[in-house]
């Protein structure tokens, strides 16, 4: 079976257009925008709709105890899917390989963001909440966060170490699952020192907007479910990490001691095999 692309893309424009007919006459919608490849006008067949609600106060919850039945209304329905504990957001699939997610904000959510300043095709804004928020959002620039840097760096140092914990267990199921969640960790460092906007999926389209020698060094990190495979690939990360770290003391004035963070990394380098360059 194969997936024929001008019925993809023909079906996603048919979703959108019913998404967009669904809300617009709906009481309570203030404003209806969208992000991502489509208002960048760099969709292919595969992209998804990242699609925004903002919603009068007093009928929020409603859209809300809405935002599984609704989707039963804009054609071919699989499922949904959500993530814990987050109540805002619905993840819709749909026949043949089509997603959309859905975003519901307050008025009050829509904060002047470098986010903003990303491609945004606004659908519906009579009182021109996100031409408002786009204006204001005008020469902001992502800004790195002391105590988010602070949380990332520990972060990354457990994953890390929890790596060759678990791999000089056998736990090569386990080590590998954590030596992608050290990968994030380091995009998302990448991501600070190119100003790019945090993302909740750090991964995503990375290999069009991280660092090219990142890029490279997680090229090679992607190993074989043995444990002398791993420890390279854990090798090889962690050297390009110490150089992240020092570049992040660099930068700011972080509440932690850069010898430490240094030497711990080092230590683990050791263990992992010894210096690794490209």
């Amino acid at each position: 079976m194969k997936l024929n692309a001008d019925e993809l893309n023909s079906a996603r424009q048919h979703l959108l257009k019913k998404v967009v007919d669904y809300f617009i006459v709906k009481k309570g919608v203030e404003a209806l925008f969208i992000q991502g490849s489509i208002a960048s006008g760099t969709t292919d067949e595969f992209s998804d709709i990242d699609f925004r609600v903002v919603v009068q106060p007093e009928l929020y919850e409603q859209f809300l105890d809405e935002r599984f039945s609704a989707p039963k209304y804009w054609g071919e329905w699989l499922y949904n899917e959500w993530p814990a504990g987050v109540r805002w957001v619905c993840v819709s699939h749909f026949y043949p390989f089509n997603k959309i997610d859905v975003l519901y904000y307050y008025p009050e959510n829509l904060q002047p963001s470098p986010w903003y300043l990303q491609p945004v095709q606004v659908i519906y804004d009579p009182k021109k909440l996100i031409h408002q928020v786009i204006e204001a959002s005008s020469g902001l620039e992502f800004t790195l966060d002391v105590d988010e840097v602070n949380r990332l760096i520990s972060k990354g140092l457990a994953q890390a170490e929890e790596v060759y914990r678990r791999v000089m267990r056998g736990e090569l199921f386990y080590a590998q699952s954590l030596l992608n969640n050290f990968r994030g960790s380091m995009m998302q460092i990448d991501d600070y020192f190119l100003k790019n906007p945090s993302s909740m999926s750090p991964s995503a389209h990375f290999e069009q907007r991280g660092s090219q020698i990142l890029i490279e060094v997680l090229k090679h990190s992607y190993p074989s479910l043995d444990q002398t495979s791993i420890l390279n690939a854990l090798n090889a990360l962690l050297n390009r990490y110490q150089y992240q770290v020092m570049n992040l003391h660099d930068m700011l004035r972080l509440n932690r001691d850069a010898k430490t963070d240094l030497h711990w990394i080092n230590t683990l380098i050791n263990l992992s095999g010894g210096s690794f360059k490209f």
